[in-house]
């Protein structure tokens, strides 16, 4: 019984981070999406010049930064995404993204 114990205590200190992990991989994978596609969206934009600059998961929330390249300007945005039991909703986008204007 003792070494069932002992062998069980060992699996899930192993076992369960590796889950844990595998669900910020998964979270942070959709946060980026979520995040890419709304700020190509309100800067009217190509997804090609929406690039990845860094991403931070933080408990409940998960910050993706990203570099928008818009009529040769780089504008730095910064999208919060709160993940609510399962759920990943874009939180907040700053700064306000200004659409391309047609010139």
């Amino acid at each position: 019984m003792k070494n069932f114990l002992m062998s069980a205590a060992i699996f899930a200190t192993v076992a369960l981070p590796g889950v844990a992990a595998a669900d910020d991989v998964t979270d942070r994978t959709e946060a980026i999406r979520l995040c890419r596609a709304a700020v190509t969206d309100q800067a009217g934009a190509e997804t090609r010049t929406v690039r990845l600059d860094q991403v931070r998961v933080r408990g409940t929330t998960i910050r993706v930064d990203l570099d928008v390249w818009n009529a040769g300007n780089l504008q730095n945005v910064r999208c919060d995404v709160a993940r609510n039991r399962g759920d990943l909703t874009i939180a907040s986008i700053t700064p306000a993204l200004q659409t391309a204007s047609a010139e």
